[in-house]
């Protein structure tokens, strides 16, 4: 049987015929196609902003305020927003305005733009930032908590383009051949990569999606020079990319078969804080089937639309569509420094992933399912009211992100786990008598001590030597040497500490049963000194039954001075004629600190 293959989500061929063909390097002459920065001036011709001398107690019912006005609006102490239908109507409202003695000043509502200017040649052509109204969240950037990494599971990378200076993570790893090559022969995965992370403002080709954010591409090669890969390379890079701590996973790859062991891969990424996001397909006219790992429920499913917010003819619907994004005529990245405009997909899975990206750089360790639902909570609806299989929850809108972000409360800012540490690397634990040291606790130290989700697990390497409970007890099982490592739930950081287990005999005594004259003296001898200065009558029963609760007879006990391992038993006048026990009692103490590990008996009988 051949394995599952997974073809890649853009519509190369497509292009071609349509006469889509690549851009040309950028040059000097390029900077004619920048776009004009916004007007800082530009006003709204509706809005004038009117700022009072004193605050009337209904400001609203002033009989000053123009008879044009169709709106008013508090925006702060003593000042209101002015609207109206026409300039005509605002000019005529200005002017009386003006002339009224509770007005301090009257202005037009001028509009404010990011301070900022884009010197990318090719952004004009990005009509899909502007869509998706992405330089609306751009100044989050300045928020940022902690940098960003975005795994693009692909066909590698062309890392000498530019707009890559500085943001490709170490690490980067080919599962085609099994090297650190992961040169870009295919074009796809550069394609992919620049959609996310194409710096802004390098003088240099586009911008990604990203924007001035503090973002890398980690480059894991699955996909092959002919555009298909495999689960199992899948598989891998996913365990590769949970493993390196990256924060958002981008497969733009799929196929119809679905994979037990490849979504298993995606849960544990799940568990491990990063959520996958994935191209829905490309199939919609071939029999619009289910596309992998796009349905799977943990990921991300993203859709097309073209530039009027239509769903792309070519793009795969179903009950697993989350979300759309552009996916038409996305100018990007291409290997040798080359710009494409593609179609597909897969950009439209990479602009989610950016904004998903986005999200985690200010909330870092914002659950997978939350920041999937802030995506989707913030999309702006489209085709049939609520969610629906075309656009799932409508299209990407950055601007409403923007404001959810804002909303959300500071103490949701989470911290990650950067490392975990243990009290001790070694210990040594016994068996055979539990009165000797049999069990230990580990103290795991989880950093840093803010970090939002300090959860660990523990393992034994092997139970038959020694167990450990999830408080980091460990207990002695049998002889031998066992490996303990406790897990962070969040990173998979772990420590571990060596136990080695060691057998020792019991401390016990050796009592024959006997038969013996009225004055015998008992000399019992023990495997180890007992301890001096101890009064050993309370250790010592004699009785009529062997469970000792029969009649007693009272002894004379003592150590022998010359040698501590034997202990002497006389009757204070002589033992009665008949059977008797003798018990010596569980917690005898020895010189070395051990105990009698139980009640040992003796049968003896007078005749």
């Amino acid at each position: 049987m051949s394995k599952p293959r997974f073809l890649l989500t853009s519509l190369l061929s497509v292009l071609l015929l349509s006469g889509t063909y690549p851009l040309a390097a950028p040059s000097a002459a390029s900077a004619s196609e920048q776009p004009s920065a916004p007007n800082a001036l530009a006003q709204d011709a509706h809005e004038l902003l009117v700022q009072y001398k004193e605050l009337p107690r209904s400001i609203a019912s002033a009989p000053s305020l123009p008879a044009e006005t169709e709106e008013i609006e508090d925006v702060a102490p003593a000042v209101q927003l002015l609207s109206f239908d026409t300039p005509e109507d605002l000019s005529k409202a200005e002017a009386e305005l003006q002339r009224n003695p509770l007005v301090e000043t009257v202005e037009p509502n001028y509009e404010r733009a990011v301070d900022m200017t884009v010197n990318d040649p090719f952004y004009g052509q990005q009509w899909w930032v502007d869509h998706v109204q992405a330089p609306a969240i751009w100044p989050h950037a300045g928020s940022q908590s902690a940098p960003v990494t975005v795994a693009v599971i692909d066909s590698g990378i062309d890392s000498a383009i530019p707009d890559f200076a500085g943001r490709i993570a170490p690490g980067a790893y080919n599962f085609t051949d099994g090297t650190s090559d992961v040169q870009d022969v295919n074009g796809h995965g550069t394609a992919v990569s620049g959609v996310i992370a194409a710096a802004l403002n390098d003088r240099y080709g586009i911008t990604g999606i990203m924007g001035p954010y503090d973002v890398k591409i980690l480059p894991l090669k699955t996909i092959k020079a002919d555009g298909t890969g495999t689960v199992s390379m899948n598989v891998q890079a996913i365990d590769y990319a949970i493993r390196r701590g990256v924060d958002i996973i981008n497969i733009s790859q799929g196929g119809p078969a679905a994979s037990v062991i490849e979504k298993d891969a995606i849960q544990r990424a799940e568990d491990a804080g990063i959520l996958i996001v994935a191209s829905a397909g490309n199939d919609a006219g071939k029999g619009n089937p289910v596309m992998y790992p796009a349905a799977y429920d943990k990921v991300l499913s993203v859709a097309s639309v073209d530039q009027r917010n239509q769903h792309s003819s070519f793009s795969t619907y179903n009950d697993e569509v989350d979300l759309s994004a552009p996916g038409e005529r996305i100018v990007t990245n291409a290997p040798g420094g080359r710009f494409v405009s593609m179609s597909g997909t897969s950009f439209s899975a990479p602009i989610a992933a950016g904004a998903a990206a986005m999200v985690q750089a200010e909330f870092p360790g914002l659950a997978p399912a939350e920041t999937k639902k802030l995506l989707m909570e913030s999309a702006k609806d489209l085709g049939a009211p609520g969610w629906d299989p075309l656009y799932g929850a409508g299209v990407l809108d950055l601007r409403k992100l923007a404001a959810s972000l804002e909303a959300k409360p500071e103490k949701a800012k989470l911290i990650h786990v950067s490392a975990i540490e243990l009290d001790r690397k070694t210990a040594s634990l016994t068996v055979g008598n539990p009165a000797t040291v049999s069990a230990i606790r580990l103290t795991a130290r989880v950093l840093p001590e803010t970090a939002a989700d300090r959860t660990v697990t523990w393992s034994t390497s092997d139970p038959r030597v020694a167990a450990v409970d999830q408080t980091g007890q460990v207990t002695a099982v049998g002889k031998g040497k066992a490996v303990i490592t406790a897990t962070t739930t969040d990173g998979s950081f772990t420590a571990a500490a060596e136990i080695s287990v060691v057998s020792i005999a019991p401390f016990t005594g050796d009592f024959p049963d006997m038969e013996i004259d009225q004055t015998k003296i008992f000399a019992v001898k023990f495997n180890t000194p007992l301890k001096r200065g101890i009064d050993y009558r309370g250790f010592i029963r004699i009785s009529s039954d062997p469970e000792g609760t029969g009649a007693a007879a009272e002894a004379a006990v003592r150590i022998d001075p010359a040698d501590p391992r034997l202990l002497y038993i006389a009757p204070l006048k002589e033992w009665k004629n008949g059977t008797s026990y003798l018990t010596i009692k569980k917690g005898l103490p020895a010189d070395s600190g051990k105990t009698l590990n139980r009640d040992t008996k003796l049968k003896f009988t007078v005749r």
